[in-house]
This record gives C-alpha cells, structure tokens and sequence, in this order.
C-alpha cells in the first residue's frame, strides 16, 4: 500500500512537471512570436532583448542556416537565432540579423509547413 502511494505521489509531480513545462514552452513561443512581429528594421539590440527574451544561439552571420551570398550578408554583425520551444517537432524558427551598431538590419521567420 505504501509503495503504490509513493509511486502515485512521483507519478503525479512529473506529470505537474510536465504541465508546467508545457505551459512556460507555449508562454514562451508565444512572447518570441508576438515580439518578432513589433522588430523592425532600425530597433536596437536592447529592445530585441526587451521583446523577445534570450535568443537560442548568437552566431555569426550566415553561419547557422548558410551559406548566403556575400552581398546579403553585407554589413552584418550578428545574428540572433530563436527556436520553438518545441523544434524539432514544430520547426518554428526566427532569425534577426544586426548591423555593426547594434541594430536590426534585417529578419525573416523560418517554418516548416
């Protein structure tokens, strides 16, 4: 009896986990979604962070979904990769590329049909 109620107890905090997991994933994909569509081209680095939280990877530019040709890369510093909470399953990516003064140069979301 006692065991069948340990294993009910750890049963039930991974499933309380898991919810909780869940929830911040979909809280978060939502907050990188929403921000992502107020970034435009000239907002500054400091306010990408504001609206969308810690990127994924900081890499350089074209580095990660490369390579591009030279002249759209031209001018690039950085480039911020943000991707669903659930990727790979739901490949949901957004990317935002900086200008040397730390300004959004240019952005394009990734998805997967």
């Amino acid at each position: 009896m006692m065991r069948a109620r340990r294993i009910a107890y750890a049963a039930g905090c991974l499933l309380l986990v898991a919810a909780a997991w869940f929830l911040w994933a979909v809280v978060r994909d939502e907050r990188i979604a929403t921000g992502f569509d107020e970034v435009e081209v000239g907002t500054s680095e400091q306010d990408v962070l504001r609206l969308m939280g810690r990127p994924n990877r900081v890499e350089k530019c074209g580095e990660f979904w490369g390579p591009f040709p030279e002249d759209e890369l031209k001018g690039c510093n950085k480039e911020y990769l943000y991707e669903s909470s659930f990727a790979p399953l739901l490949p949901k990516y957004f990317v935002i590329r900086f200008e040397r003064n730390n300004q959004v140069q240019t952005t394009f979301p990734l998805m997967s049909p």
